[in-house]
């Protein structure tokens, strides 16, 4: 063999070498990530639940708080990814029935469905309660494989679709239900053939926050829990830009709604390369048309 064929050589190895590190870094299932919580009953100081989902995902896939005004439907806030697919990721309606999503990555990538219809915008347009949900399974027999947080004043319900249209259901009027991005009922066990250690642990983590905590809580403890950046490396619950993890949080929303009175809404948006914006108000849609209105200023300055 002449240098000229080695040389040649060589350069197919490191090649395939490179294809099949390029392949194995994009199976790895850390697309994205997030870490979904909630509440209920005497877990709560308010007589009613409390929700929070912090949204981890690549830093191009910017979040956007926008109120929704259909024609055919209830009017509700809703967080929003405008990079990738423009849906609803995690809102609330003016019925105070909340609805938040998150991808399952422990499905292989070849086997999840692309979303044909905004599942989370439906459910808020179209229900007042977790009951008058949990009457349609059907609609999420039809869902891609994903986990939803149904949420009213009275229960949570956590409902996991697998690829095949299976669902599992839990609620909840009386203790707490979490979640990140790996099927966790039994039933739906076969369906994790990619679970990531970091979705494990960050499961691992919310519910050490849940348990360990005694006293009854308020939105001010599940934001503090959102916050949280002691996890090594991005198992913490607020995954930071400085980890080497692919992905970070861009932003939290957390609801406290009571069976009496406005849902208190606090949303914090951290849009990388643009100003931190933090929103707490009760939940009045004519206030918080004002109040996005003079925040989306605000970041233009």
């Amino acid at each position: 063999m002449n240098l000229k064929d080695l040389h040649n050589d060589m350069k197919i190895i490191f090649l395939i070498l490179f294809l099949s590190v390029s392949c194995l870094l994009i199976s790895l299932p850390y697309a994205s990530a997030c870490t979904v919580w909630g509440a209920a009953g005497e877990k709560v100081k308010i007589k009613g639940t409390v929700i929070a989902k912090n949204r981890d995902n690549a830093p191009h896939l910017f979040s956007s708080p926008r109120l929704s005004f259909p024609v055919n439907g209830y009017k509700f806030f809703g967080l929003y990814d405008i990079e990738a697919d423009g849906f609803v990721i995690a809102g609330i309606n003016e019925k105070h029935l909340a609805v938040f999503n998150a991808s399952v990555t422990s499905v292989p990538k070849a086997k999840r469905e692309v979303a044909k219809e905004d599942t989370t915008e439906r459910l808020l347009m179209t229900f007042d309660s977790v009951d008058a949900v949990l009457l349609r399974k059907d609609i999420f027999e039809e869902s891609h494989p994903a986990i939803y947080l149904i949420a009213d004043a009275r229960k949570i319900s956590v409902i996991e679709v697998a690829p095949d249209g299976k669902i599992s259901i839990k609620q909840t009027n009386n203790g707490a239900l979490s979640f990140t991005n790996h099927y966790n009922s039994p039933e739906l066990a076969y369906a994790n053939e990619n679970t990531s250690p970091n979705s494990i642990a960050r499961f691992k983590r919310i519910n050490y926050f849940i348990e360990s905590t005694k006293q009854p809580f308020e939105i001010d403890d599940f934001i503090s829990i959102s916050e949280d950046k002691a996890g090594r490396s991005n198992n913490s619950i607020w995954i930071t830009k400085d980890t080497s993890s692919k992905v970070r949080t861009l932003a939290s929303l957390i609801i406290s709604i009571p069976e009496a009175g406005l849902p208190e809404v606090y949303v914090k948006i951290a849009n990388p390369g643009e100003k931190e914006m933090i929103i707490r108000e009760k939940l009045d849609f004519s206030i918080w048309s004002k109040k996005l209105f003079e925040k989306d200023s605000d970041m233009l300055d």
